[in-house]
């Protein structure tokens, strides 16, 4: 694409735009409204994602014997609780920490961008344990009470 063609793309794009708004303009007040529905409806909650604190594959190797390939990942939630998942060929496990609700409503799950996925739930001192192929782009999805939160892509 050369600058020429970018030029007619933005000026196509502002054509658009002035019809829009000259022949079908956004109702008044219609900004407000929305941003009022989304904080009604906890969307923030619903979307939280999880954060990466710590992530082994980023730090020094440990000087110790053996062979270790684990990838240790630590993760945190708005929330307050955080996840702790070790990643090692196709085992993955760890435990969800800090979480006092019922462990019995928590799901973890282990999603590929290719689309599989693995789901299982936590034990009453929230580990799990789930064997998949955790290869390419995964990311993590802890569903509790029914609100997921959801880590961003990483690639293993």
């Amino acid at each position: 694409m050369t600058d020429k063609d970018a030029e007619q793309d933005v000026a196509l794009l502002e054509e658009l735009r002035d019809m829009w708004v000259t022949y079908d303009p956004p109702p008044p007040g219609l900004t407000a409204a929305m941003i009022a529905i989304v904080a009604a409806a906890d969307l923030d909650e619903e979307w939280e994602l999880l954060t990466l604190v710590s992530d082994s594959a980023h730090e020094p190797a440990a000087q110790v014997r053996g062979l270790s390939t684990a990838r240790v990942l630590y993760f945190n939630a708005a929330a307050g609780w955080s996840l702790e998942a070790e990643i090692d060929g196709d085992q993955v496990k760890g435990q969800l920490l800090d979480h006092s609700g019922d462990m019995g409503s928590v799901e973890i799950a282990l999603e590929t961008s290719e689309g599989p996925s693995w789901t299982t739930g936590v034990d009453e001192v929230g580990f799990f344990a789930l064997q998949a192929d955790a290869t390419g782009s995964v990311r993590f999805a802890v569903t509790i009470d029914g609100r997921v939160a959801r880590s961003r892509w990483l690639d293993v």
